[in-house]
């Protein structure tokens, strides 16, 4: 029993290291529905270079400019990624607002500049029953930009 609960201990340990930020390649993304009040719709492409089947069990993205928190991001539903494949997910997201004067102040800023708004967030994943946390914190928003295009585009 003492050995079972040593490997057990030890697996927990380990399984942080099971997966990497570097297993899983972003290959693009594409908005198909959105509405503020609603949330949106996203098409993502990703790639999954690990061993093992994940799936994405949660992930929240907070905009915030100058300090001033705007609001937030998060998945509704968990995503699976296929082990060692490429595959094109449908993600379905909610929105948050904490700040209707800061949201305000953040459109203002998407024409004029964009360098003022950062994300941080976090995307958790799990292998079997082990978890693993990626975190980013101050990206700017000029790297999402890229990745779906302007906000403004869909107003």
């Amino acid at each position: 029993m003492r050995l079972l609960v040593m490997v057990g201990a030890m697996l927990l340990l380990c399984g942080c290291n099971i997966i990497s930020k570097d297993d899983f390649v972003f290959h693009g993304a594409k908005i198909i529905s959105m509405n503020l009040t609603e949330g949106a719709r996203v098409e993502m492409v990703i790639e999954n270079k690990s061993p093992f089947k994940v799936t994405v069990v949660g992930g929240e993205l907070t905009a915030d400019i100058k300090g001033d928190i705007i609001g937030s991001v998060y998945m509704r539903e968990p995503v699976v990624l296929p082990r060692k494949s490429t595959t094109t997910v449908m993600v379905d997201v909610g929105f948050k607002f904490s700040n209707p004067m800061a949201a305000l102040r953040a459109l203002k800023s998407l024409t004029s500049d964009t360098e003022q708004i950062t994300i941080s967030g976090y995307g958790e994943g799990k292998i079997w029953f082990l978890r693993k946390r990626f975190e980013r914190t101050n990206v700017p928003i000029s790297k999402f930009i890229t990745i779906f295009g302007s906000p403004t585009d869909y107003f």
